[in-house]
């Protein structure tokens, strides 16, 4: 079972490493170095004011560790198929999910090395503990997400649901508990609680295991695990593994209606439709207005907030300019008396009306935010960047889609 888990490895990563090519390209690596490197300076300036100690730091740093810590799943590769050619050899499985497991604990823990750098200063200056202590801490997050990932290899097997959810809860409390141990009270006391909360969670969660496989729940959270990673990689590139569903939501009709049943919004209509009904296209839409209005609203420095609004619009713009090819295949589309060239100008339409309401959105959270008559000046220039990307970016874009 080592040698068919490694296969399956294999073969997982291979049709990564072709999806990495889309996701790591210069436009995306580039605005994560713009990124980073406001959220850095920000959080610099931003502990140069804080006086040692800072009490309230250590209840910030463990809500912060705490939601890092459910950061990566259990990650079986099982497939449909398994249910009925791997049956007989349920027996086998146990070797082939301790090599899951071992897998499943690369990503966390970088994930946690990343994080516990990240708010180390703020440790040092909330409590006063040397730099050195970042090794200890990482130790503490490795062992709790450990516990965690015990948990998520139990739910593969049939446990009496309440009790899973009753090993979730005290994961939950003794974590955020030791957590706050380590930054408030004894650091070492906080690795102790943490080996000890880990090989508790060993014992009766792995090595007294005796329940059976539940395959069908295997293969489900399998399926929801791979179904996060493709949305992803779907915001840059299309991943035919991915399926759009299709909602109702029929609260957006009163928004549809607005539109004018005539023959030149033909297309405008087909788009307006997609974009509210599938849920691909509006989660996208919803996610990144979200996170960018969090972002926005944590952000008192105007520049670094103008930069946040202008990147998020543009990200949006151009993770919905695929709406221009969805129906393309389609033959009942092929034979409407329609022109070419309205299909261009009804996604220009539909592209400035949700950049537009998002642009105010975003421009009324930096109001508030922001102090003085400079408070309005990101509200003109989301406008600008708005208008701008529907006015000279969309079209040559649409253009290189038509080549």
């Amino acid at each position: 079972m080592n040698d068919f888990f490694r296969k399956r490895l294999a073969k997982h990563q291979k049709k990564m490493m072709k999806y990495m090519r889309y996701v790591l390209n210069d436009h995306f690596v580039l605005v994560c170095l713009f990124l980073f490197g406001g959220v850095g300076l920000y959080y610099s300036n931003w502990l140069k004011s804080l006086t040692t100690p800072f009490s309230f730091g250590g209840v910030i740093i463990s809500l912060f560790w705490l939601l890092c810590l459910f950061g990566g799943k259990m990650a079986t590769f099982a497939e449909a198929a398994d249910l009925v050619f791997l049956l007989p050899k349920e027996k086998e499985m146990r070797s082939y999910l301790q090599q899951a497991f071992r897998y499943s604990c690369i990503f966390p823990m970088l994930l946690l090395g990343l994080a516990g750098g990240f708010a180390m200063p703020l440790v040092v200056v909330s409590t006063g503990q040397p730099f050195s202590f970042f090794f200890v801490y990482l130790v503490i997050l490795w062992c709790l997400k450990t516990s965690h990932l015990q948990i998520k290899r139990a739910e593969l097997f049939r446990f009496d649901p309440a009790l899973i959810r009753n090993w979730k809860v005290g994961w939950g409390i003794t974590s955020m508990g030791l957590l706050l141990l380590s930054v408030y009270g004894s650091v070492w006391g906080g690795l102790i609680g943490a080996l000890v909360q880990a090989g508790v969670y060993y014992w009766y969660l792995w090595r007294h295991l005796a329940k059976h496989l539940d395959w069908e729940k295997m293969i489900q959270m399998e399926e929801q695990r791979l179904h996060q990673i493709y949305q992803f990689i779907n915001l840059f590139t299309d991943v035919p593994e991915i399926t759009a569903r299709v909602k109702r939501r029929s609260y957006l009709d009163p928004l549809l209606q607005k539109i004018q049943k005539v023959t030149s919004n033909t297309y405008l209509y087909l788009y307006a439709r997609r974009l509210a009904r599938g849920s691909d296209f509006s989660g996208l839409y919803l996610r990144l207005v979200v996170i960018g209005g969090i972002l926005i609203a944590g952000i008192t420095e105007i520049y670094f907030s103008l930069f946040i609004g202008a990147l998020f619009l543009y990200l949006i713009g151009f993770q919905l300019l695929p709406l221009y090819s969805q129906f393309r295949y389609m033959v009942l589309v092929q034979l409407y008396p329609v022109k070419e060239e309205q299909k261009k100008q009804a996604i220009q339409r539909l592209l400035a009306g949700v950049l537009l309401f998002a642009a105010l959105i975003f421009g009324v959270i930096a109001a508030i935010v922001l102090n003085g008559m400079e408070r309005w000046l990101p509200m003109l220039v989301y406008l600008l960047v708005t208008g701008l990307f529907v006015k000279l970016y969309v079209p040559s874009r649409l253009k290189k889609l038509d080549d």
